[in-house]
């Protein structure tokens, strides 16, 4: 009789096994259910991102089909200005992109407000002095019968809109649902610019101009509409310069990486090899910035997030093992891309634009930019840190290598080769000197654990 009730008391192995199962699918379903609208945010960025790129792709080659080097490089060359006063912005747009997640994992929404409305009015005078200053630029050339100058200078007039007070707008937008937001305006932007393609035969030199001023008066527009702090602009200098004091360390770094970086591609190739060659470079620049699109939506979607759970464990080691699987996963799609555009633009090139065939060695070298973007994910571990020379001394070595091996270079394979060849170097040398950061800031946190414990 008790054998019976034991028996009939003790749960069997196979109802406690499926119980077991049915728990952790329940949990998942649960799970999924909760994370519904992020991978739905998620998925409707990774779309919005890829149909951009594939129209800044296909826009920029029908610009090549319909716009000789010369004038594309004419144009370009009224470009230069601009990109090397980007630092003009102090850090402030760095200061909100590192203190806007840090301050929302406090949960100190306030300190959000007060220094987004200090930048806010920085940039905004920024861009009106910009404006002037281009504006006085397009008078000049007016007094001089120059309308290439003349409407060169305008459309930099217009874009240093989207240069200063957008770039304050979109350092705004953290959350996955604002950069969902952000990716249909700049969606938006990109039709409008492939849309104004078509009138590149009819316009030439001046369709470049509307090609680059409208577009980009439109994103302002847009991002101001639907910018997430509706908060009044108050030049507070107090704010600014505690807003400064955090991100110019990190802007000085990156303005030289990005902005002062491309600014300079393109001065050198303008003096080492002239208008026509400095054209062909800004189709192949195109090339390497459309397929780079997507590393750099997923490294504005893992910034922020990286920051905030910095903020909260306080553990290098765990954010950056929210992003190694992602960023392999991504470092290796981006070089079969580059092996497969490789072979391509050569076929493409020769058949669709032959205007732009000596520059094809450019374009399959630009085309390697993106995998070394997509492999320097990592590195926003050091950037959350808030120690800008742990973050920007990577940069030095990239310094160092571009101009060196450019000027190596030059006289084997030519200035628009040379400059091309020797920016991917500088590139690589930036990443390898990171991530040798990276592991030393690494095994320093296990070892101090390690004591501790």
């Amino acid at each position: 009789m008790l054998m019976r009730v034991d028996q009939a008391v003790a749960p069997s192995p196979t109802s406690g096994t499926g119980s077991v199962f049915k728990n952790k699918f329940t949990a998942i379903r649960a799970r999924l259910s909760n994370s519904r609208q992020t991978i739905r945010s998620v998925i409707a960025l990774l779309s919005s991102n890829i149909a951009s790129s594939v129209l800044t792709a296909i826009g920029g080659l029908l610009v090549a089909r319909f716009i000789g080097p010369e004038e594309n490089g004419a144009f370009r060359a009224f470009t230069i200005p601009l990109t090397y006063l980007i630092f003009l912005h102090l850090g402030t747009w760095d200061g909100l992109w590192r203190q806007i997640p840090y301050y929302a994992g406090k949960e100190m929404p306030e300190e959000v407000d007060r220094l987004a409305s200090a930048a806010g009015a920085f940039n905004l005078f920024l861009s009106v002095a910009g404006t002037g200053g281009f504006v006085c630029c397009a008078l000049y050339s007016l007094v001089r019968h120059d309308l290439y100058g003349v409407f060169g200078w305008l459309s930099q007039a217009f874009f240093c809109w989207g240069v200063f007070y957008g770039g304050f707008l979109t350092s705004t937008y953290r959350t996955l649902h604002h950069f969902v937001t952000l990716a249909r305006i700049q969606m938006a932007q990109t039709v409008l610019t492939f849309g104004m393609v078509f009138l590149l035969p009819f316009l030439g030199f001046y369709g470049l101009c509307a090609r680059v001023a409208v577009p980009s008066s439109l994103a302002v527009w847009l991002y101001h509409r639907n910018r997430p702090l509706k908060l009044a602009y108050r030049f507070d200098t107090k704010v600014l310069r505690e807003l400064i004091k955090i991100g110019l360390p990190f802007s000085f770094w990156g303005n030289l990486y990005t902005s002062v970086w491309a600014a300079t591609e393109s001065a050198l190739v303008l003096s080492f090899a002239g208008v026509s060659a400095l054209g062909l470079f800004s189709v192949a620049t195109v090339m390497g910035g459309a397929v780079n699109s997507l590393p750099m939506a997923i490294w504005q979607v893992l910034t922020p997030r990286v920051v905030t759970n910095l903020a909260r464990d306080g553990s290098v080691r765990n954010a950056n093992a929210r992003i190694i699987w992602v960023t392999a996963g991504l470092t290796g799609f981006m070089i079969l891309l580059a092996c497969a555009g490789s072979f391509l633009v050569e076929l493409f090139v020769t058949h669709f634009i032959p205007k732009y065939v000596a520059g094809i060695p450019a374009m399959k070298v630009c085309l390697w930019g993106p995998v070394l973007q997509a492999a320097f994910l990592p590195i926003n571990t050091l950037f959350a840190t808030g120690r800008p020379w742990l973050y920007g001394r990577s940069v030095i070595a990239g310094i160092i290598v571009f101009p060196l091996a450019t000027y190596l270079l030059l006289p084997v394979t030519g200035g628009l080769l040379a400059v091309a060849i020797g920016s991917l170097l500088g590139r690589v040398a930036r990443t390898i000197a990171a991530y040798v950061d990276l592991v030393v800031l690494t095994r320093r946190e296990q070892d101090t654990a390690r004591d501790c414990a």
